[in-house]
């Protein structure tokens, strides 16, 4: 397939993707924002009802303020006067007002003057009894000059609106002389008014009746989300909905009102028409894209391709390419004609460099031989022909099928090129000299052998070098084994007359076996001392030969440093009271626990705070400093002792090294300690380090990680 058709697929297969990301992108985004939009238009459409219902309460509220806040309504509560009744409470009042209910309740919550209708059969009727249950209860009686009473209450004929407000002289004055209670029932012919009024269709479910699902999930919302809530209906219509809430506040019914999704259509119109415009403009915007890229890019590349193989198939670097134009296609043309230079010019190098080749082959003091797959020789340099001896004999040992001859898979892995590698022969000359032949398959682009290059050098002084090396090894070996044995036979043989010598001259000096005097006490001190030291020595040494021979092992456990801290600094206590030398400690906070090998830790800190107190001066200090530095524990130990010249500072961490000074000859070791205190601490994966200056003390700290690296 030609780069034409590829740009024609990949052009129009980016835009393809391009236009449907960009179609599900407006769907997603437009279709939402749409779906958005009628949400918050049915929102406000049934906002626009709640409120025509409020107008409606706010309306009765109205009418029972001015009947409620009139002198004569005041003094007919207290009087019962029939002229009141005869001039204002006709038959025709209530309807009039579109009220179903009017009572007055003195301020003894007694119902003193009911009237009660039927708006749509225009008949009286009597007060409904759960609406008198509620002023027996209180529920619907004022007590004070502010109160007020509004919200819907559920009665067997149905909601109803109630407003109560207290009856005050016309000045809004008390005190209150009762109650005034005006009602409207939210019926089927107050639902179709409002119907009217607002264009939209209603439905009402109180909470005493079983509620459709779509009013039922409607309620759940509207109650969590205390407002109102949409749902999309199932005969593609939207829905707003709002609660009704008694004058408590607690909900008691539910309306609904419906609306056709003509703005949700309307959307989904408008989305076909970007679909389609997208789907245009992407076919459009591709094909000129295409067209472009032929002109300007395909068409001079295919030149370039067939002047390319013009030039393969002639053979002639001499011709020159030539494009128009001042772009990156322009400057790849002027490259490929300095190249087909550069060719040129490489074809006549080639020929001096053949001749360079041959000059310093031939100065070569190693052999240098081209055979072919029958190891016939094709080339050799001087230096081979010097030793042409040498050469039949490697020729007839090759080709032959004597006991001497080489082996037959080592032809063959000279003649396939499935094993191209090096491979090598040493041969033995007639004056005892040691010759290291290598041979290698040379194959063409087939991968066919088609010749084999040797090359010779004399060994004899290696192979001499490596046999004094080997025998060497062998003594190095038995000499360590020696030593292992050694040191194996003798810890357990100084070991166990040892452990004697400390365990009976501690019971001496704990006067188990009876009194000592003092000079008896001293003697048998001084007995346990040495042994132990002879003890430790012994351990030290033996433990420097297990790190030597690789066999020193850790064993890793989790423990508090400041546990640690704490057994070293009990262990070390005499020998530093004896100096008057103050050990301090300073731990950082949170220090998290450590992984080790915690017998191994306490060596180390106690070689490095033996070392501070020993070389301390007395009355001095020697303080320990613990802190976490990333993944690892830094402890430094710090003392105001002698220090250590400069010069000595390479002297340290080496086995039986001690430095070499006149301030430090009188203080006793075998410079075993730093050296094991690196090699633990190497072992578990840190490092160690000092600083020191002569006669102003030194600090030596180590890092070792916070968990085992192994795990």
């Amino acid at each position: 397939m030609d780069v034409s058709k590829k740009l024609l697929i990949v052009t129009f297969t980016m835009f393809a993707l391009l236009t449907v990301l960009l179609i599900v992108a407006s769907h997603t985004i437009l279709l939402s924002s749409f779906s958005n939009l009628e949400t918050r238009d049915t929102l406000k459409n049934t906002e626009k009802i709640e409120q025509a219902i409020a107008w409606e309460a706010l309306s009765i509220d109205r009418t029972a303020r001015d009947w409620a806040y009139w002198d004569d309504t005041y003094e007919f509560v207290n009087t019962l006067s029939p002229e009141y009744i005869e001039s204002n409470l006709e038959e025709n009042t209530l309807y009039d007002l579109d009220l179903n209910v009017m009572l007055f309740i003195n301020k003894s919550g007694v119902m003193v003057y009911p009237m009660s209708v039927d708006l749509v059969n225009r008949t009286n009727s009597p007060v409904p009894a759960g609406l008198l249950e509620r002023i027996d209860s209180g529920l619907l009686t004022t007590r004070g000059n502010e109160d007020y009473i509004q919200g819907v209450i559920l009665l067997e004929e149905g909601p109803m609106l109630i407003v109560g407000r207290p009856i005050l002289v016309s000045l809004e004055e008390g005190p209150s002389a009762g109650t005034l209670i005006l009602g409207k029932y939210i019926d089927s012919s107050y639902i179709t008014s409002l119907e009217e009024r607002t264009q939209s269709s209603l439905s009402l479910y109180t909470l005493n009746e079983e509620m459709p699902p779509d009013f039922q999930d409607a309620f759940d919302e509207a109650v969590i989300g205390d407002g109102g809530a949409v749902n999309i209906l199932e005969d593609g219509r939207v829905a707003g909905y709002f609660i009704l809430r008694d004058p408590a506040g607690d909900p008691v019914a539910l309306m609904r009102t419906d609306y056709p999704r003509d703005l949700y259509a309307q959307g989904k119109k408008s989305l076909i028409y970007i679909y389609c415009f997208l789907l245009l403009s992407g076919i459009v915007i591709g094909t000129a894209t295409k067209f472009s890229l032929d002109r300007l890019l395909v068409s001079r590349l295919i030149a370039i391709d067939s002047f390319l193989e013009k030039v393969k198939r002639e053979k002639d670097t001499s011709q020159q390419l030539e494009v128009e134009g001042e772009d990156e296609i322009h400057r790849l043309s002027k490259g490929i004609n300095e190249m087909l230079s550069s060719i040129r010019l490489a074809e006549q190098e080639l020929k001096s460099r053949e001749y360079e080749k041959k000059f310093i082959l031939d100065s070569l003091e190693e052999i240098v031989v081209l055979r072919d797959p029958s190891f016939n020789i094709l080339w050799a340099n001087k230096a081979a022909f010097k030793n042409e001896d040498l050469l039949m004999v490697e020729a007839k040992e090759l080709t032959s099928n004597s006991p001497q001859a080489a082996d037959k898979d080592i032809i063959q892995k000279l003649l396939y090129s499935q094993a191209p590698g090096w491979t090598d022969q040493e041969f033995t000359s007639s004056e005892g000299k040691t010759w290291l032949l290598r041979s290698k398959p040379v194959c063409d682009e087939a991968g066919d052998t088609i010749a084999i290059l040797q090359t010779g050098v004399e060994i004899t002084e290696r192979k001499n070098y490596e046999i004094e090396l080997f025998r060497a090894k062998q003594d190095a070996e038995v000499a360590n084994h020696t030593k292992s044995e050694f040191l194996a036979n003798m810890s357990h043989e100084l070991r166990t007359p040892l452990n004697s010598i400390i365990g009976f001259s501690d019971l001496l000096y704990e006067k188990v076996y009876g009194e000592l005097n003092v000079r008896q006490l001293k003697a048998v001190g001084n007995i346990s001392g040495s042994g132990k030291h002879l003890l430790n020595l012994i351990n030290e040494i033996l433990d420097l030969s297990k790190v030597e021979a690789g066999s020193f092992e850790l064993h890793y456990s989790t423990f508090w440093l400041a546990e640690v801290f704490a057994e070293v600094r009990d262990m070390l206590f005499p020998f530093a009271a004896s100096k008057g030398i103050k050990i301090e400690f300073e731990i950082e906070n949170r220090l998290p626990r450590v992984s080790a090998d915690r017998e191994r830790i306490m060596q180390v800190l106690s070689n490095l705070m033996t070392n501070a107190v020993k070389f301390s001066n007395e009355n001095g200090c020697v303080k320990v400093k613990a802190k976490q530095s990333n993944d690892f524990i830094q402890i430094t130990v710090s003392d105001e002792g002698i220090g250590i010249a400069a010069v000595d500072h390479e002297k340290l961490f080496k086995p039986f090294s001690q430095i070499d000074s006149s301030s430090s000859k009188k203080y006793q070791g075998t410079g075993l300690g730093l050296a094991l205190v690196k090699e633990i601490v190497q072992l578990h994966g840190g490092s160690v380090w000092f600083e020191s200056e002569a006669g102003k003390g030194s600090t030596f700290g180590f890092l070792i990680p916070l968990s085992d690296r192994g795990e």
